[in-house]
């Protein structure tokens, strides 16, 4: 048996598209609030986060219910049609509860897609496939902020996403034929909660990783701003240097280390760039984008480390993806409230939450023995 590259790639097409989900809405606030003057715009961001919020751990035991291949078409082709009718910019609160909707979507593909690619690949190859989900976020963020720079306005960037998502779904049906079957689980949702949240070690990860969605999404969001539009498409890109580099040295150094030095890095840097000449900023704003793509990495890999059988496992996942979802949506919001102060308030907010991020799993970690 070989891994199956050519259905991976494609798993990995699809979360880029769910990575765009966010991003599409991130990258036209301007416009968005030149059609709905007054409307608090920011919040359409963050909507796609409130399913997440909900469902993000059950939604595991859903996929299992149902079979991840059914569940990640039945994601993309909802995607599909959310996306082409907000494509029509309706009444604001219209608009908002298509956000609302498209979060289920999201989260259907986010997690099937990664349990498929799981079962793509073979031995060794796994943790390459994996470290390659990994990085959807930001290559997909960097793809999209570079197909807004030609659909400049949100109704054709959102019809290109959904002919996008319905390009992919033709894609992966004929490669996920034999994988509809579910198994047989029960969905206890508070119970799953209470396993998870209950062990330090199974919600470790996902405190690690809660601090870098609010910072990450916000930073991307707000910082081309100040430092050149230029810049939108290349911030996330190189975040992703960050986030291999804390993969290869989680080898030798207590993950959860990592993700400390990580945020106390991402603060310094943060306030050297407000030193930075203006003309500067935009090549200063690169290297801290590789500080602030390490805590992801480390995150992950602190799932392994403090989690040894594999539903252990599973848990700590589904909690940071429930408290990614937090993050996404606290994360524009938040920042927004700063803009009137410009790049100082941008800095300040973010260094404070990486001060606090370091001091958070400092905190968390230094009595678990295996951490060490």
């Amino acid at each position: 048996m070989r891994t199956n590259w050519r259905l991976i790639w494609a798993l990995y097409a699809a979360g880029l598209l769910a990575g765009a989900q966010f991003a599409k809405i991130a990258l036209t606030l301007e416009a968005l609030s030149a059609q709905w003057p007054g409307a608090p715009v920011t919040i359409a961001v963050s909507a796609l986060s409130i399913m997440g919020i909900i469902f993000g751990v059950a939604a595991g035991v859903i996929a299992a219910l149902f079979g991840p291949a059914r569940v990640l078409l039945t994601g993309l082709f909802a995607a599909a049609v959310l996306s082409a009718l907000q494509a029509f910019l309706p009444p604001f609160w219209m608009f908002l509860g298509l956000r609302l909707v498209e979060g289920a979507a999201h989260l259907a593909i986010v997690v099937a897609a990664p349990a498929l690619i799981a079962g793509a690949a073979i031995g060794p190859d796994r943790p390459v496939a994996m470290g390659l989900w990994g990085t959807f976020f930001g290559v997909s963020f960097a793809l999209t902020a570079a197909v807004a720079s030609v659909l400049t306005e949100p109704g054709p960037l959102y019809l290109a996403h959904a002919a996008a998502m319905l390009a992919v779904l033709i894609w992966l049906r004929p490669q996920l034929s034999r994988g509809f079957d579910g198994v047989r689980e029960r969905l206890d949702f508070w119970r799953r909660h209470i396993d998870i949240y209950g062990d330090v070690r199974r919600i470790a990860p996902g405190l690690c990783f809660v601090f870098h969605t609010v910072l990450f999404l916000g930073v991307l969001t707000f910082l081309p701003r100040f430092v050149g539009g230029w810049t939108a498409p290349f911030l996330p890109l190189v975040a992703i240097i960050g986030t291999f580099a804390a993969g290869v040295l989680s080898r030798r150094i207590a993950p959860w280390r990592v993700t400390v030095w990580g945020y106390l890095l991402s603060a310094a840097g943060l306030g050297l760039l407000t030193l930075c000449p203006e003309a500067w900023r935009g090549i200063a704003a690169m290297p801290v984008m590789v500080i602030l793509g390490i805590a992801p990495g480390s995150a992950f890999a602190n799932v392994t480390a403090l989690n040894h059988e594999a539903g252990d496992q599973a848990r700590a996942t589904g909690a940071m993806a429930q408290l990614g979802n937090v993050g996404t949506a606290l994360s524009v919001p938040l920042f927004a409230t700063v803009l009137w102060a410009g790049l100082p308030g941008l800095v300040v907010l973010a260094a404070a939450l990486s001060l606090i991020a370091a001091g958070v799993v400092w905190l968390i970690h230094r009595n678990l023995p295996q951490t060490a």
